[in-house]
């Protein structure tokens, strides 16, 4: 990759992979410097017309979501043989980073924070699933498909934002003889019990589903299914009943319970129907406890990863 992709400066990578991440400068005609990330195509899948079909498909719908609880698409297309995506750069920690740190940390997040990360990520999920084509007004039928800690991002005003929608899905469904393939746990963790058994007809619920995961790695630094290898963690989640949350964190109310055991149904038509339905019964939970969750709180606990993480060795967002 050279240091610039048209009038986009790259700084550093950031991810690698079928879609290569990288931290960014790009210029408006009156000069002014914006910091983003950029997200291209690794050159030998530009040589695939089909594969480069599926990812334009891909960005091009990405970038029609203007929310803010998803990262903000600015930019795709062509430019020096790279086929690109530009979004909004968030100067905070993922989601897994979070996790990694009150694991590291000893520390039990509080019930009610967590519920309004999740909650803020509903939102931007049912956003994008409600979305409709303006020329024809028919739904567009998105799914993200690849929810994970990795992207829900928390911006330090203490807003969590949904990023790579498209790309993600670009990189699961990229040919295997496209690199060395090896399953990893985290490939299955997140991935419903029907998405499991075929990707075909997969719907909102999926996304409900990973990010009912999510939410409950947040409360427990643990996930509902575990196992030794990536295949029999597959096999696990379609065969065995999840571990309680209450199994590693006691102290959960029991109405939080309740909206884990809906979200986490194997039976996709027990689950939430959509994530409307599921932030509601969030926020109606964080009512309950009476005690309100302020963009603040969020933003000092942002700040708390951060200070004590060395900045050398994870990358803003990772």
């Amino acid at each position: 990759m050279t240091s610039h992709v048209g009038k986009y400066q790259l700084i550093r990578q950031l991810a690698g992979g079928i879609v290569e991440d990288y931290l960014a400068k790009g210029a408006d005609p009156r000069g002014f410097e914006k910091t983003l990330v950029l997200e291209c195509l690794r050159p030998d899948m530009a040589e695939n017309s089909e594969f480069v079909e599926m990812f334009l498909d891909e960005v091009r719908s990405a970038a029609q979501l203007t929310h803010p609880h998803i990262a903000q698409v600015f930019d795709f297309g062509e430019a020096d043989g790279t086929y690109f995506l530009a979004r909004e750069y968030i100067d905070g920690p993922s989601l897994s980073r979070l996790i990694r740190h009150a694991a590291a940390q000893r520390m039990t997040l509080p019930a009610t924070l967590c519920a309004r990360i999740i909650s803020q990520a509903c939102e931007g999920l049912a956003f994008a699933h409600d979305l409709t084509d303006p020329r024809t007004n028919q739904p567009l039928r998105l799914i993200h498909g690849c929810i994970r800690p990795d992207n829900i991002l928390l911006s330090r005003q203490g807003m969590a934002k949904v990023v790579d929608f498209g790309t993600d899905r670009i990189r699961s469904r990229a040919p295997r003889s496209c690199y060395a393939y090896t399953p990893t746990e985290g490939e299955f963790a997140y991935s419903s019990f029907d998405e499991l058994r075929s990707r075909e007809g997969l719907d909102r619920r999926a996304d409900v589903y990973s990010l009912g995961v999510v939410l409950y790695e947040l409360l427990t630094a643990r996930r509902p299914f575990e196992s030794k290898s990536a295949w029999s963690l597959a096999q696990v989640i379609l065969s065995e009943p999840m571990v309680p949350a209450e199994r590693h964190r006691p102290d959960l109310p029991g109405a939080l319970r309740a909206i884990l055991v809906r979200a986490l149904a194997k039976d996709r038509d027990q689950r939430y129907p959509d994530c409307h339905a599921f932030q509601a019964d969030l926020e109606a939970f964080i009512l309950s406890e009476g005690e309100p969750v302020t963009p603040q709180q969020v933003a000092q606990l942002i700040q708390q990863v951060t200070a004590s993480d060395d900045p050398t060795v994870i990358a803003p967002g990772r």
